[in-house]
């Protein structure tokens, strides 16, 4: 019995659905994904970890979600202030 847990190997587009952007972004380390550990199988094939993902996916979420109260404690009406030049 190993001691090492096996982690869970997921394909750019799982990636992309998780995160809510395109394959490509994924492939060309856009919307955070930079972070990503990327595990080459062969010479095309690249995998991400699953718990890694998630956690970027998590770490996203709560960001705009304290970005989005940011921006209605700003602004008590809840609408973004205009400015006129």
């Amino acid at each position: 019995m190993s001691l090492i847990r096996r982690k869970t190997r997921i394909t750019a587009k799982r990636v992309a659905e998780i995160i809510g952007c395109s394959e490509k972004t994924v492939y060309n380390r856009g919307a955070g994904t930079d972070q990503l550990t990327r595990i080459r199988n062969g010479r095309v094939q690249v995998r991400f970890i699953l718990e890694e993902v998630l956690a970027l996916a998590e770490r996203q979420e709560r960001e705009a979600r304290l970005q989005l109260r940011d921006q209605r404690t700003e602004c008590p009406s809840g609408r973004a202030e205009q400015t006129f030049t």
